[in-house]
């Protein structure tokens, strides 16, 4: 009877220290759901989040640059884009350019009228040796046109076209192309194993891409039900305990009292 009596305790509390987790899984699901619509990825929390073990000094810093593209300029310089920034080679070092500074690099251009890099965080553009971002989004390659133009690709956009770096739209020419062309000739999506988990994780397999955030948002629910309610649950099953405890030393200290 003591061993289930322990087995029971240590069963409460485990499931009280695993709240947390649970609570923390079903907030952060229903966040990234819409992490898009609430611009989740444009605040940026670096400063306040180093006291994170996996945000420390050391866990902030990619042990090994991963290199995704490069580009030799005409002046002779040669930048490199990886997984964490942009570097500029000078001599037999490279140094990075701080406003590109834990961004994933995806493709570098070089125009007449400046520098264009398409980023995680978006369309980069760099003129007299300044550089900012001129579009948000994720963007994946940059393309030079023989015309002195670039075109980059957003993946919730498409594809973006500049003259200057300054405005982007997208190329008429092939907005009536892509718009033309019959669903038939569109291949078919390639469903893997690891695809087919994710889908099934994500509900897009039984809700489809656009729909998938009520899948993710009602597992989210339930977490954060379930993680609340055992709290109270548990809340109440200690204070009626105490409440127990209370009342029968109450009793004992009444009838110390009456026998004296």
């Amino acid at each position: 009877m003591q061993l289930n009596l322990k087995a029971r305790d240590w069963h409460n509390w485990l499931s009280v220290l695993l709240v947390v987790p649970m609570l923390l899984v079903g907030f952060t699901s229903i966040f990234l759901a819409h992490k898009k619509e609430l611009g989740l990825n444009d605040i940026d929390l670096t400063p306040y989040v180093a006291w994170l073990p996996g945000y420390g000094e050391s866990g902030r810093r990619a042990q090994a640059p991963e290199v995704r593209s490069t580009a030799t300029l005409t002046d002779g310089r040669v930048l490199i884009g990886t997984q964490n920034g942009l570097f500029e080679v000078v001599g037999t070092s490279a140094h990075a350019i701080p406003e590109l500074g834990g961004d994933q690099i995806r493709d570098i251009a070089e125009l007449p009228w400046g520098i264009v890099v398409a980023a995680k965080a978006g369309i980069w553009l760099s003129q007299d040796g300044r550089w900012q971002r001129v579009v948000a989004g994720d963007a994946w390659n940059a393309h030079r046109h023989p015309d002195g133009s670039v075109s980059v690709t957003l993946k919730d956009r498409g594809i973006v076209s500049s003259n200057d770096g300054r405005e982007w739209s997208p190329p008429a020419s092939l907005r009536a192309v892509l718009a033309g062309l019959p669903s038939t000739d569109m291949p078919d999506e390639r469903v893997t194993l690891g695809k087919l988990m994710i889908d099934m994780h994500t509900g897009k397999a039984f809700l489809g891409k656009n729909a998938e955030w009520v899948w993710i948002d009602l597992l989210g629910f339930v977490w954060v039900f379930l993680g609340f309610t055992g709290l109270w649950l548990w809340w109440r099953t200690q204070t009626k305990k105490r409440d127990s405890a209370l009342k029968r030393a109450q009793q004992a200290a009444s009838v110390a009292r009456i026998t004296q």
